[in-house]
Formats: C-alpha cells, sequence, structure tokens
C-alpha cells in the first residue's frame, strides 16, 4: 500500500460516522397539556429556558410536547431513564435561531453521552395539535 493510499484510508476512517444510538418517542399532546398545568411537573421536567420558550408560544402544549418526547427520545438512545440516574433536567431540548431544535445534556446524561463515544446528537421533532414525535440519533 503506498504513503498516499494510506493517508486516505486513515482519513476517511476518520470522517465515517458511526450510529451508536437510536431513540424514538410519541407523545399526546393533550396528556402533556394537563400534565404541564401543574408547576410541579414543568419544574421537574423541563428547565428554566425550556418553560420560557414553550410558554411564549402560541400553543405551548404542543411545544412542551415535543420537549417532552425528545427527552424521552434520548434516554432510549443512551439505553438509560431514571432509574439509572439520568433525568429529565438533564437532557435540555433548545432552539437555535432558526428554529432548529437541539439537545443539549448535563450530569449523568453527559458521562454516558461520553461513555457511549458520541460526538453528535442529530434531533428531529413533528406534532399536529394532538400528537408530537421525537427522533434522537447519536453519531460516533
Amino acid at each position: 500500500m503506498t504513503k498516499v493510499f494510506a493517508s486516505r484510508v486513515k482519513y476517511y476512517i476518520r470522517t465515517i460516522k458511526m450510529i451508536v444510538g437510536l431513540g424514538i418517542d410519541l407523545v399526546e399532546v393533550k396528556k402533556i397539556s394537563k400534565s404541564t398545568k401543574r408547576d410541579s411537573f414543568k419544574i421537574k421536567v423541563f428547565t428554566p429556558a425550556e418553560i420560557e420558550y414553550c410558554e411564549a408560544t402560541n400553543n405551548s402544549a404542543e411545544h412542551f410536547a415535543g420537549k417532552f418526547a425528545a427527552k424521552e427520545a434520548f434516554m432510549k438512545a443512551i439505553g438509560r431513564g431514571i432509574r439509572q440516574e439520568v433525568w429529565f433536567t438533564q437532557i435540555e431540548v433548545l432552539n437555535r435561531v432558526t428554529g432548529e431544535p437541539f439537545i443539549q445534556v448535563s450530569g449523568e446524561a453527559k458521562k454516558v453521552l461520553n461513555e457511549l463515544g458520541a460526538v453528535n446528537i442529530l434531533l428531529s421533532l413533528s406534532h399536529t395539535d394532538r400528537m408530537s414525535t421525537a427522533v434522537v440519533i447519536l453519531e460516533r
């Protein structure tokens, strides 16, 4: 193998992404709407930034449901949940200026993500007035 070919092979191996986690969730907006009427639920599940964002929208229940679905999908992608010390508030679903959602993690959730070797979190959300869904893909 020539040096040029070997260096190209090494480059392609470094740039190839590998899926290390996949999660999906579907949530009824009505159930989340009922739950978010209680401040105790909101504080337990959502960060202050998430609450502020959702409450500033006209259809806050859909946004809360989408963020909840994303958190559940993320937990499935890492293969952990509350029983393994990963809490909802360690998984923060935020939005870029463009509106694109992204996930930011802390605490045990970040530790597990690092253990998996994941360096990229892909998130897709969709919702109607009745249902919200989220898909999370973790890449190494």
